[in-house]
């Protein structure tokens, strides 16, 4: 007998299994030209949420404007990693301004506490706003500004004052190279007076041996120290506990996930102090399996977490429904349709196409595209777009950005074609198909 469609269950393993794969796949797919940085993290925030919405099957909340507004928080925390991926191995590798490295041993417990900072900091603000897209509390507007400030207060305050002494305790071989690298450029060796001279100037550090690396050091606690006010801020000012638990959870998720699929570098080094002969498979990369699967066992994590603990949905209206029509339509417009989709769709044509004479017409005709559908969808199911219902539209925007992604990882610009046989390109092109696939089954 069938089960009445009020009671059925979505399928919390299916989910899961699908939320690793897409977490997967969006985190290699950010370390590729096109998705980087703050730009990658939009992108998989915006279809994470899409996807736990649709997963859910919220037929009312998070709204549109929400899911874009989460997406768009995680922007606010891109800490650095470049010099960090290594340390786990016992070596402080720099790469020096006029080339060649030097090499400064350390504990591999330092590397994996600055791995654990890196982390937690990387989704300080998503990961409360993504547990205020599933909570019972309507957020006000105080409530996202206050989240954000503090965030960035407490970011840059870290970085001026308490990072340094931290950094020192737990790595004091980042402060050595630093110094160091001030005295062989003829400069005072005091690295906190460097620092608060070329405050945040990560590209002023790079020509100083020892310099990108002790940014990045003071990056990951500032940033970890950030999360820690952004939960507590949602906690005990918008008092909102389930979204900052599920805060915790998230920049816990991150934390756990980044540092053990650092693994790859371990043996793709050399393992231990780089000396113990270990080495990877051809086939085998180690940046890019680390990016898949930080992605894929975080996104597991969250998934199930989510999927377990969501709470019932609110009869009262979310924020942008509080607003008059006009207002609120011209919200929905910013957030989703450019924020969400068209920084989503237009950018990664602009960039992978850079040193191309399609860079122009590819990326007007992929804005034009974006604006015409969206426009075309205003007109037929309203301004907000809600004649279509909340789960239909999460699954069918999901599934067609991920076909999308995949059609501009593996075709356009450096396409990922060419080395199709990579483990870490197969990982993404059965992601992607099993994603697709959850996208089309209906709860």
């Amino acid at each position: 007998m069938s089960v009445p469609a009020k009671k059925r269950k979505p399928p919390l393993l299916l989910n899961v299994l699908t939320g690793a794969l897409l977490g997967g796949f969006l985190w290699r797919v950010r370390g590729t030209h096109g998705w980087g940085s703050s730009w990658g993290l939009l992108n998989a925030g915006f279809l994470l949420t899409l996807f736990l919405t649709a997963a859910l099957g919220r037929k009312k909340k998070p709204s549109t404007p929400l899911i874009a507004l989460t997406a768009l928080s995680f922007m606010l925390t891109s800490p650095a990693w470049g010099t960090l991926l290594e340390q786990i191995t016992g070596v402080l590798r720099l790469t020096l301004p006029e080339g060649g490295t030097k090499d400064y041993l350390i504990s591999p417990l330092s590397g994996i506490a600055m791995m654990l900072c890196m982390g937690f900091g990387l989704a300080g603000a998503f990961g409360v706003m993504l547990g205020g897209c599933f909570s019972e509390k309507r957020w006000r507007v105080r409530d996202y500004v206050a989240v954000a400030a503090v965030l960035l207060i407490v970011t840059y305050a870290a970085k001026a004052t308490l990072a340094h002494p931290f950094v020192k305790l737990a790595q004091p071989q980042a402060a050595a190279a630093f110094a160091d690298g001030l005295k062989e450029a003829g400069k005072d060796p005091d690295v906190f007076k460097a620092y608060l001279a070329h405050f945040n100037s990560d590209p002023w550090a790079k020509k100083i041996a020892g310099g990108r690396n002790y940014y990045a050091c003071v990056s990951a606690f500032s940033s970890a120290l950030a999360a820690v006010a952004a939960i507590l801020t949602t906690r005990f000012f918008v008092k909102d506990k389930y979204a900052a638990k599920t805060g915790a959870l998230v920049c816990g998720a991150f934390a756990f996930s980044i540092t053990l699929a650092d693994l790859f570098f371990f043996f793709g080094a050399g393992g231990y102090r780089m000396a113990q002969g270990f080495s990877l498979p051809e086939r085998f990369a180690p940046w890019s399996l680390w990016e898949y699967f930080t992605g894929f066992f975080a996104g597991g994590i969250i998934t199930f977490f989510i999927g377990k603990t969501a709470k019932p949905e609110p009869e009262t209206p979310s924020l942008s429904d509080g607003m008059p029509r006009k207002a609120g339509n011209a919200l929905f417009f910013a957030l989703f349709c450019v924020g969400g989709i068209g920084l989503n769709a237009v950018r990664p044509v602009l960039v992978r196409l850079d040193e191309s004479k399609l860079m122009i017409p590819a990326t007007v005709a992929a804005a034009l595209t974006v604006l015409a559908v969206c426009l075309v969808l205003c007109k037929k199911y309203g301004a907000r777009w809600e004649k279509i219902p909340l789960p239909t539209l999460s699954r069918a925007l999901c599934a067609a950005f991920v076909i999308y992604i995949l059609i501009l990882y593996l075709f356009v610009g450096e396409g990922n074609i060419a080395s199709i046989g990579m483990v870490h390109n197969i990982l993404v092109c059965v992601s992607a198909a099993a994603v697709v696939a959850r996208c089309a089954y209906k709860n």
